[in-house]
């Protein structure tokens, strides 16, 4: 997956890059072209960071699942992830009505 969200920011940055020259030399259809290209690269970096989101959410929350009185750090570590990721994954769950509010090892 980190390949795939590298690869949506070379699209985005070599998209800015051309739209800048194409502007630079009022090459204004060129430069639209460009502008969509950026556009492409932002949308698809926006959905593989939210597709990493989704399988983190799952992650968590099937181990809260299992252990739901776990800190955070070691629901972290037993994931294989940082405890900041948790704990956002935490609020992202509690927010979406997934988890009870008082369920939320965060606090």
């Amino acid at each position: 997956m980190n390949s795939l969200l590298a690869g949506a920011f070379v699209v985005t940055a070599a998209g800015a890059a051309t739209a800048v020259v194409a502007a630079a030399q009022d090459n204004f259809g060129l430069c639209a072209i460009a502008l969509f290209t950026v556009a492409a690269g932002a949308v698809g970096a926006y959905l593989i960071s939210r597709s990493q989101d989704a399988a983190t959410d799952r992650t968590v929350l099937r181990r809260l699942r299992e252990s739901p009185h776990q800190p955070v750090e070691v629901l972290a570590h037993e994931a294989g992830l940082r405890p900041a990721a948790v704990r956002l994954s935490v609020h992202r769950l509690t927010k979406a009505g997934m988890l009870p509010p008082k369920a939320d090892p965060a606090e």
